[in-house]
């Protein structure tokens, strides 16, 4: 009777083990992500490392991927490096641990290593650079001239077309149905008045719509786009993304109006039958950037707005 009893009990143990552990190890990774959210990264290493050997590779890929994230932040990229090889061998496909990898690279040294992630990552369609090229030492990775050549060549064109008041495809006055299926956007909240992108958390562009749902206004942030993402603007007439003021006024004119912005820059509006165009320029910000010579202009902000009699309807 005994033995019946401990063999049943046995086997039950067995059964519930599995779940047993699934159990802890997803209550580790919530404390863990927990302490990441409140910076104890030193924590999120010591919860973590134990479940290292659990054979799930799912489990793995996650472990591996928030403890190389913890020791990035604490600037131990040898060890940070260690964790992403280990992910990305799990699962290459996932771009986010790729550019960790190619940053610990960068950072301990192994240059080339860096310089060929970070082009199969650009060939792999990635569009939010943000990670890729914000690690520390931003400056010193951005002017190797190698790294300047694999970001030209991957360079892509973002028409802005003045006349037409549209770029992407979408145009002043679409619907918010139409734009949302020209660029394959999704929104949470379909009463926002603004569908927005960004790369990591810089605004790159917005769109706002009006009380009856149509675009009003597009805002493109140069700056934002030059540094994050492959996308170079281009407004046609020879003028792009590295325009200044100078070049603006050659190519449509004196503006209607000129005001000094609230960051020592300028603001130039040109109206157009139906919409008007404005754009921004002002210092570049740090670190300095070796496209812009000390003290020239940049181009920061680009926006098309319907005039402000079809506006009467934004909120």
């Amino acid at each position: 009777m005994r033995k019946g009893f401990l063999a049943c009990l046995i086997a039950l143990t067995c059964l519930a083990a599995p779940g047993a552990v699934a159990e802890d190890r997803e209550s580790a990774l919530q404390r863990a992500r927990e302490a990441a959210d409140n910076q104890r990264y030193t924590e999120v290493i010591e919860i973590l490392t134990p479940f290292n050997a659990i054979a799930d590779p799912e489990w793995r890929y996650v472990s591996a991927a928030e403890i190389g994230r913890a020791y990035f932040h604490i600037a131990r990229y040898q060890e940070a490096h260690h964790a992403f090889r280990q992910a990305v061998r799990l699962h290459p496909e996932r771009v986010e641990s790729a550019i960790y990898l190619e940053a610990t690279s960068f950072l301990i040294g192994d240059r080339k290593q860096a310089l060929m992630i970070f082009e199969e990552i650009l060939k792999s369609g990635a569009r939010d650079l943000y990670m890729a090229v914000t690690l520390p030492g931003e400056q010193r990775f951005r002017a190797d001239p190698e790294v300047r050549a694999v970001l030209a060549e991957y360079v892509i064109p973002l028409e802005v077309d003045i006349d037409h008041a549209s770029v992407l495809g979408v145009s002043l006055g679409d619907s918010r149905v139409q734009v949302q299926t020209l660029l394959e956007a999704e929104s949470s909240d379909q009463s926002a008045t603004t569908l927005t992108a960004s790369a990591g958390p810089a605004l790159i562009w917005a769109f706002v719509f009006g009380r009856d749902q149509r675009l009003v206004e597009i805002v493109l942030q140069a700056d934002s786009l030059f540094r994050y993402t492959p996308y170079r603007l281009r407004f046609g007439d020879g003028v792009d993304w590295r325009a200044t003021p100078a070049a603006a006024v050659a190519a449509w004119g004196p503006p209607a109006q000129t005001i000094d912005t609230p960051d020592h820059g300028l603001a130039m509006t040109w109206n157009l039958p139906s919409h008007r165009l404005t754009l921004e320029f002002a210092s570049p910000r740090r670190p300095h950037l070796e496209e812009f010579a000390e003290g020239r202009a940049m181009l920061h902000l680009a926006t098309l707005s319907v005039q402000p009699k079809m506006s009467d309807s934004v909120e």
